[in-house]
Protein backbone atom coordinates (compact mmCIF):
# COMPACT_ATOMS: atom_id res chain seq x y z
CA UNK A 1 0.00 0.00 0.00
CA UNK A 2 1.63 3.95 -0.75
CA UNK A 3 0.14 6.54 1.54
CA UNK A 4 0.81 10.53 1.72
CA UNK A 5 1.66 12.68 4.43
CA UNK A 6 0.98 16.32 4.52
CA UNK A 7 3.73 18.22 6.37
CA UNK A 8 3.78 21.10 8.75
CA UNK A 9 5.44 24.21 8.39
CA UNK A 10 9.09 22.96 9.54
CA UNK A 11 9.62 19.95 6.88
CA UNK A 12 12.67 18.71 8.26
CA UNK A 13 11.13 17.93 11.46
CA UNK A 14 8.46 16.51 10.42
CA UNK A 15 10.65 14.20 8.09
CA UNK A 16 12.46 13.25 11.48
CA UNK A 17 9.42 12.75 13.52
CA UNK A 18 7.57 10.35 11.17
CA UNK A 19 10.89 8.38 11.59
CA UNK A 20 11.66 8.26 14.71
CA UNK A 21 7.99 7.23 15.56
CA UNK A 22 8.15 4.75 12.57
CA UNK A 23 11.31 3.17 14.13
CA UNK A 24 9.30 2.65 17.74
CA UNK A 25 7.38 0.66 15.66
CA UNK A 26 9.60 -1.56 14.28
CA UNK A 27 9.02 -0.05 10.86
CA UNK A 28 11.54 0.76 8.50
CA UNK A 29 12.17 4.60 7.73
CA UNK A 30 13.47 3.52 4.29
CA UNK A 31 10.05 3.47 3.53
CA UNK A 32 9.46 7.16 3.71
CA UNK A 33 10.29 9.01 0.28
CA UNK A 34 10.01 12.60 -0.23
CA UNK A 35 8.51 13.60 -3.01
CA UNK A 36 8.01 17.53 -2.75
CA UNK A 37 8.91 19.91 0.09
CA UNK A 38 5.45 19.25 1.91
CA UNK A 39 4.52 15.70 0.94
CA UNK A 40 6.00 12.33 2.77
CA UNK A 41 5.07 9.05 0.76
CA UNK A 42 4.78 5.69 2.28
CA UNK A 43 5.50 2.51 0.74
CA UNK A 44 4.98 -0.83 2.98
CA UNK A 45 2.84 -3.31 2.50
CA UNK A 46 3.34 -4.46 5.49
CA UNK A 47 1.65 -1.01 7.98
CA UNK A 48 -2.07 -1.93 8.67
CA UNK A 49 -4.52 0.78 8.11
CA UNK A 50 -4.45 0.43 12.50
CA UNK A 51 -1.39 0.57 13.17
CA UNK A 52 -1.14 3.95 10.87
CA UNK A 53 -3.97 5.59 12.27
CA UNK A 54 -2.51 5.00 15.72
CA UNK A 55 1.20 6.57 14.52
CA UNK A 56 -0.93 9.48 12.71
CA UNK A 57 -2.04 10.33 16.29
CA UNK A 58 1.21 10.37 18.06
CA UNK A 59 2.53 12.84 15.53
CA UNK A 60 2.19 16.70 15.82
CA UNK A 61 4.06 17.97 12.45
CA UNK A 62 1.87 16.59 10.17
CA UNK A 63 -1.71 18.06 8.60
CA UNK A 64 -3.03 15.42 7.43
CA UNK A 65 -2.81 11.52 5.88
CA UNK A 66 -4.40 9.26 3.09
CA UNK A 67 -3.86 6.73 1.14
CA UNK A 68 -3.06 6.84 -2.64
CA UNK A 69 -5.67 6.49 -5.24
CA UNK A 70 -4.19 4.82 -8.89
CA UNK A 71 -7.63 5.08 -10.37
CA UNK A 72 -10.28 7.83 -10.00
CA UNK A 73 -13.31 6.21 -11.06
CA UNK A 74 -12.34 3.06 -9.18
CA UNK A 75 -11.93 4.99 -6.05
CA UNK A 76 -15.67 7.05 -6.52
CA UNK A 77 -17.45 3.46 -6.74
CA UNK A 78 -18.22 2.56 -3.72
CA UNK A 79 -19.73 6.00 -2.84
CA UNK A 80 -22.65 5.55 -5.32
CA UNK A 81 -24.03 3.37 -3.34
CA UNK A 82 -24.42 5.88 -1.11
CA UNK A 83 -28.06 8.23 -0.20
CA UNK A 84 -26.01 11.54 0.05
CA UNK A 85 -21.92 12.21 -0.34
CA UNK A 86 -20.46 15.45 1.18
CA UNK A 87 -17.25 15.87 -0.30
CA UNK A 88 -13.94 18.25 -0.88
CA UNK A 89 -11.26 18.87 -2.30
CA UNK A 90 -7.76 20.04 -1.71
CA UNK A 91 -4.40 21.12 -3.72
CA UNK A 92 -1.62 20.24 -1.42
CA UNK A 93 1.89 22.03 -1.63
CA UNK A 94 3.47 22.97 -4.98
CA UNK A 95 1.06 21.62 -6.92
CA UNK A 96 0.08 23.81 -10.09
CA UNK A 97 -3.39 23.23 -10.00
CA UNK A 98 -6.10 26.50 -9.34
CA UNK A 99 -9.15 26.70 -7.35
CA UNK A 100 -10.82 26.79 -10.51
CA UNK A 101 -8.96 23.45 -11.29
CA UNK A 102 -10.93 22.24 -8.32
CA UNK A 103 -14.23 24.01 -9.23
CA UNK A 104 -14.21 21.85 -12.58
CA UNK A 105 -13.50 18.42 -10.89
CA UNK A 106 -15.69 19.21 -8.26
CA UNK A 107 -18.65 19.80 -11.07
CA UNK A 108 -17.73 16.83 -13.00
CA UNK A 109 -17.72 14.74 -9.81
CA UNK A 110 -21.48 16.22 -8.24
CA UNK A 111 -22.81 15.76 -12.31
CA UNK A 112 -21.94 11.96 -12.07
CA UNK A 113 -23.43 11.76 -8.64
CA UNK A 114 -26.57 13.64 -9.71
CA UNK A 115 -27.04 11.90 -12.09
CA UNK A 116 -27.33 8.22 -9.83
CA UNK A 117 -29.81 10.19 -7.87
CA UNK A 118 -27.23 10.88 -5.02
CA UNK A 119 -27.39 13.82 -2.59
CA UNK A 120 -24.38 15.39 -2.87
CA UNK A 121 -22.94 18.45 -0.94
CA UNK A 122 -19.47 19.84 -2.40
CA UNK A 123 -17.23 21.50 0.36
CA UNK A 124 -15.18 24.24 -1.27
CA UNK A 125 -11.57 25.01 0.18
CA UNK A 126 -11.08 28.99 1.19
CA UNK A 127 -7.91 28.73 -0.24
CA UNK A 128 -6.18 25.49 -2.01
CA UNK A 129 -6.91 23.00 0.67
CA UNK A 130 -9.51 22.89 3.37
CA UNK A 131 -8.41 23.59 6.56
CA UNK A 132 -9.61 21.20 9.56
CA UNK A 133 -12.47 22.85 10.90
CA UNK A 134 -13.75 22.56 7.72
CA UNK A 135 -13.35 19.24 7.72
CA UNK A 136 -14.32 18.41 10.96
CA UNK A 137 -17.89 20.97 11.05
CA UNK A 138 -18.82 19.46 8.18
CA UNK A 139 -17.90 15.76 8.73
CA UNK A 140 -16.17 15.11 5.69
CA UNK A 141 -14.31 11.54 6.50
CA UNK A 142 -17.66 10.47 8.15
CA UNK A 143 -20.07 11.42 5.31
CA UNK A 144 -17.90 11.09 2.28
CA UNK A 145 -14.03 12.29 1.32
CA UNK A 146 -11.51 14.58 0.95
CA UNK A 147 -9.90 14.22 -2.76
CA UNK A 148 -6.21 15.59 -2.38
CA UNK A 149 -4.07 16.37 -5.52
CA UNK A 150 -0.40 16.90 -5.62
CA UNK A 151 2.71 16.39 -7.85
CA UNK A 152 5.37 13.93 -7.91
CA UNK A 153 7.80 15.20 -11.02
CA UNK A 154 5.25 17.18 -12.37
CA UNK A 155 3.05 14.52 -12.51
CA UNK A 156 -0.47 15.06 -10.53
CA UNK A 157 -1.08 12.20 -7.98
CA UNK A 158 -4.68 11.75 -5.55
CA UNK A 159 -5.08 11.03 -2.46
CA UNK A 160 -8.24 9.86 0.00
CA UNK A 161 -7.51 11.60 3.56
CA UNK A 162 -7.74 8.96 6.28
CA UNK A 163 -7.24 11.59 8.66
CA UNK A 164 -6.00 14.98 9.95
CA UNK A 165 -4.36 16.34 13.04
CA UNK A 166 -6.80 17.16 15.68
CA UNK A 167 -6.33 21.28 16.16
CA UNK A 168 -9.21 21.27 18.84
CA UNK A 169 -7.56 18.37 21.17
CA UNK A 170 -4.28 21.03 20.78
CA UNK A 171 -6.05 23.87 21.42
CA UNK A 172 -7.91 23.06 24.86
CA UNK A 173 -4.87 21.87 25.98
CA UNK A 174 -3.16 25.08 24.99
CA UNK A 175 -6.25 27.31 26.24
CA UNK A 176 -7.84 25.77 29.33
CA UNK A 177 -5.29 24.21 31.28
CA UNK A 178 -5.20 25.86 34.55
CA UNK A 179 -1.25 26.67 34.89
CA UNK A 180 0.83 28.60 32.99
CA UNK A 181 3.38 31.61 32.22
CA UNK A 182 2.91 33.42 29.71
CA UNK A 183 5.80 35.92 30.58
CA UNK A 184 8.46 33.27 30.51
CA UNK A 185 7.48 31.94 26.86
CA UNK A 186 5.85 29.34 26.05
CA UNK A 187 7.30 25.96 24.01
CA UNK A 188 4.80 25.56 21.08
CA UNK A 189 2.56 22.27 22.04
CA UNK A 190 3.45 21.06 18.15
CA UNK A 191 7.13 21.23 18.76
CA UNK A 192 7.07 19.62 22.35
CA UNK A 193 4.82 16.86 20.80
CA UNK A 194 7.32 16.49 18.18
CA UNK A 195 10.21 16.96 20.75
CA UNK A 196 8.99 13.37 22.57
CA UNK A 197 8.37 11.40 19.17
CA UNK A 198 12.05 12.38 18.02
CA UNK A 199 13.28 9.97 21.54
CA UNK A 200 12.13 7.08 18.93
CA UNK A 201 9.93 5.60 22.30
CA UNK A 202 6.45 5.05 22.84
CA UNK A 203 6.56 4.18 26.60
CA UNK A 204 8.64 4.59 29.68
CA UNK A 205 9.56 7.69 31.71
CA UNK A 206 10.60 10.71 30.16
CA UNK A 207 12.34 13.46 32.89
CA UNK A 208 11.95 17.49 32.15
CA UNK A 209 14.80 18.79 34.41
CA UNK A 210 13.56 22.42 33.45
CA UNK A 211 10.20 21.62 33.20
CA UNK A 212 8.14 25.29 33.91
CA UNK A 213 4.64 24.70 34.25
CA UNK A 214 4.95 21.30 31.83
CA UNK A 215 4.40 21.86 28.03
CA UNK A 216 6.65 18.86 27.49
CA UNK A 217 5.89 17.05 29.78
CA UNK A 218 2.45 17.21 29.28
CA UNK A 219 2.37 15.76 25.56
CA UNK A 220 4.30 13.49 26.80
CA UNK A 221 1.80 12.32 29.34
CA UNK A 222 -0.67 12.36 26.34
CA UNK A 223 1.25 10.16 24.62
CA UNK A 224 1.76 7.62 27.22
CA UNK A 225 4.94 7.98 28.64
CA UNK A 226 5.36 8.98 32.34
CA UNK A 227 6.71 11.64 33.77
CA UNK A 228 9.40 13.33 35.93
CA UNK A 229 9.16 17.38 36.07
CA UNK A 230 12.14 19.02 37.99
CA UNK A 231 12.73 23.13 37.95
CA UNK A 232 14.25 25.16 40.47
CA UNK A 233 11.34 27.48 40.49
CA UNK A 234 8.45 26.54 43.10
CA UNK A 235 5.67 28.23 41.31
CA UNK A 236 6.10 26.28 38.22
CA UNK A 237 6.01 23.30 39.88
CA UNK A 238 3.07 24.10 41.29
CA UNK A 239 1.36 24.75 37.59
CA UNK A 240 2.90 21.64 36.35
CA UNK A 241 1.13 19.53 38.91
CA UNK A 242 -2.19 21.30 38.43
CA UNK A 243 -1.87 20.60 34.47
CA UNK A 244 -1.04 16.76 34.54
CA UNK A 245 -4.07 16.85 37.19
CA UNK A 246 -6.44 18.59 34.90
CA UNK A 247 -5.91 15.99 32.06
CA UNK A 248 -6.61 13.63 34.21
CA UNK A 249 -10.11 15.21 35.35
CA UNK A 250 -10.79 16.06 31.58
CA UNK A 251 -9.83 12.05 30.92
CA UNK A 252 -7.19 12.87 28.50
CA UNK A 253 -4.78 10.79 30.27
CA UNK A 254 -5.52 7.67 33.04
CA UNK A 255 -2.67 5.97 35.06
CA UNK A 256 -0.32 8.52 34.50
CA UNK A 257 2.60 7.80 36.97
CA UNK A 258 4.24 11.23 37.83
CA UNK A 259 6.63 12.55 40.18
CA UNK A 260 7.41 16.44 40.88
CA UNK A 261 10.61 17.86 42.70
CA UNK A 262 12.11 21.04 42.74
CA UNK A 263 15.94 20.95 41.84
CA UNK A 264 18.65 23.26 40.99
CA UNK A 265 20.57 21.19 38.10
CA UNK A 266 23.37 23.89 39.48
CA UNK A 267 23.75 22.13 42.93
CA UNK A 268 22.39 18.35 42.98
CA UNK A 269 22.70 16.63 46.42
CA UNK A 270 24.06 13.42 46.61
CA UNK A 271 21.08 11.54 47.81
CA UNK A 272 18.71 13.59 44.93
CA UNK A 273 21.80 12.16 42.46
CA UNK A 274 21.40 8.31 43.90
CA UNK A 275 17.58 8.57 43.64
CA UNK A 276 18.13 9.78 39.89
CA UNK A 277 20.51 6.65 39.47
CA UNK A 278 17.44 4.17 40.56
CA UNK A 279 14.81 5.66 38.78
CA UNK A 280 14.50 4.29 35.46
CA UNK A 281 14.27 7.22 33.36
CA UNK A 282 14.78 6.31 29.34
CA UNK A 283 14.60 9.89 28.10
CA UNK A 284 15.15 13.71 28.62
CA UNK A 285 13.06 15.67 26.68
CA UNK A 286 13.74 19.45 27.69
CA UNK A 287 14.08 23.13 26.95
CA UNK A 288 16.26 25.56 28.96
CA UNK A 289 15.37 29.00 30.43
CA UNK A 290 17.48 30.81 27.09
CA UNK A 291 16.31 34.14 28.43
CA UNK A 292 13.55 36.33 28.66
CA UNK A 293 11.31 36.94 25.22
CA UNK A 294 12.85 39.23 22.61
CA UNK A 295 11.11 41.95 20.93
CA UNK A 296 14.40 43.27 19.07
CA UNK A 297 17.59 42.30 17.60
CA UNK A 298 20.43 41.89 20.19
CA UNK A 299 23.57 43.12 20.58
CA UNK A 300 26.42 41.00 20.28
CA UNK A 301 27.27 41.99 24.46
CA UNK A 302 23.56 40.93 25.22
CA UNK A 303 23.62 37.79 22.96
CA UNK A 304 27.51 36.66 24.83
CA UNK A 305 25.77 37.23 27.94
CA UNK A 306 22.66 34.95 27.36
CA UNK A 307 25.05 32.09 25.68
CA UNK A 308 27.41 32.26 29.34
CA UNK A 309 24.24 32.01 30.97
CA UNK A 310 23.32 29.05 29.11
CA UNK A 311 26.78 27.35 28.41
CA UNK A 312 27.03 27.35 32.47
CA UNK A 313 23.58 25.26 32.73
CA UNK A 314 24.31 22.91 30.34
CA UNK A 315 28.13 21.95 31.53
CA UNK A 316 26.11 21.40 34.99
CA UNK A 317 23.10 19.64 32.68
CA UNK A 318 25.70 17.08 31.74
CA UNK A 319 27.49 16.79 34.89
CA UNK A 320 24.66 15.31 36.16
CA UNK A 321 23.61 13.28 32.92
CA UNK A 322 26.68 11.64 32.36
CA UNK A 323 26.31 10.30 35.94
CA UNK A 324 22.71 8.87 35.61
CA UNK A 325 22.87 7.74 32.16
CA UNK A 326 23.32 4.42 31.09
CA UNK A 327 23.40 3.11 27.09
CA UNK A 328 20.99 3.65 25.21
CA UNK A 329 20.03 6.07 27.38
CA UNK A 330 17.81 9.48 24.78
CA UNK A 331 18.24 13.19 25.05
CA UNK A 332 15.95 15.42 22.88
CA UNK A 333 17.09 19.09 23.68
CA UNK A 334 16.59 22.19 22.79
CA UNK A 335 20.24 24.94 22.20
CA UNK A 336 19.24 28.26 21.74
CA UNK A 337 20.35 30.58 18.50
CA UNK A 338 20.16 34.32 19.32
CA UNK A 339 19.88 36.89 16.36
CA UNK A 340 22.23 40.08 16.61
CA UNK A 341 22.71 43.06 14.63
CA UNK A 342 24.82 41.42 13.13
CA UNK A 343 23.58 37.61 12.39
CA UNK A 344 23.00 34.89 14.39
CA UNK A 345 25.34 34.19 17.59
CA UNK A 346 25.26 29.99 18.15
CA UNK A 347 25.85 27.35 20.72
CA UNK A 348 27.50 24.40 19.54
CA UNK A 349 26.82 20.78 21.26
CA UNK A 350 30.70 19.04 20.63
CA UNK A 351 31.49 21.93 23.75
CA UNK A 352 28.90 20.34 26.06
CA UNK A 353 29.18 16.11 24.88
CA UNK A 354 32.27 13.38 24.86
CA UNK A 355 32.75 10.93 22.45
CA UNK A 356 30.18 8.52 24.56
CA UNK A 357 27.34 10.42 23.46
CA UNK A 358 26.14 10.38 19.38
CA UNK A 359 24.35 12.98 17.54
CA UNK A 360 20.97 11.56 16.14
CA UNK A 361 20.19 13.93 14.20
CA UNK A 362 21.18 12.93 10.78
CA UNK A 363 20.25 9.44 11.22
CA UNK A 364 16.08 11.07 10.66
CA UNK A 365 16.75 14.12 8.62
CA UNK A 366 19.35 15.68 6.53
CA UNK A 367 18.08 18.97 7.23
CA UNK A 368 18.70 20.85 10.45
CA UNK A 369 16.21 20.86 12.88
CA UNK A 370 15.45 24.56 13.76
CA UNK A 371 12.61 26.31 14.51
CA UNK A 372 12.24 29.55 13.95
CA UNK A 373 9.58 32.02 12.61
CA UNK A 374 10.17 34.79 9.88
CA UNK A 375 11.62 37.60 12.99
CA UNK A 376 12.30 34.95 15.62
CA UNK A 377 15.24 36.94 17.66
CA UNK A 378 15.61 33.16 19.57
CA UNK A 379 15.75 30.45 17.38
CA UNK A 380 15.06 26.74 18.73
CA UNK A 381 17.76 24.02 17.39
CA UNK A 382 16.59 20.60 18.22
CA UNK A 383 19.43 17.88 19.29
CA UNK A 384 19.00 13.84 19.53
CA UNK A 385 21.43 12.68 21.27
CA UNK A 386 21.79 8.45 22.81
CA UNK A 387 24.57 7.16 24.99
CA UNK A 388 26.80 4.62 23.38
Amino acid sequence: MRYFFECGSFFDFSHAELSAVFESFDISKDSIHKISNTILLVENNRIKQSQLEEIFNRLGGFIRYGEIIDDLDSFLTPYFESKKVTYGISILGECTLSIKDIQRLANEIKRGFRASKIGVRFILPKQRELNAAQIFNNKILENGFELCIFQNNNENMYGKTLGIQDIYSFVKRDTQRPGVDYEMGVLPQKLARIMCNLSALREGIIWDPFCGSGTILMEAAVLGFDILGTDIDLMALDSLSKNIQWLSKENIIKDTKYNVFQLDINKVERKVLKDLKRTPINAIVCEPFMGPPQKKLLTEFQAKELITDVTKLFNSFFDVINQIAKKGFKIVLILPSYRTKKGWVDINISQFIDKKWEVLNRKYSKGDLKWKRINSIIARNIFILEKR
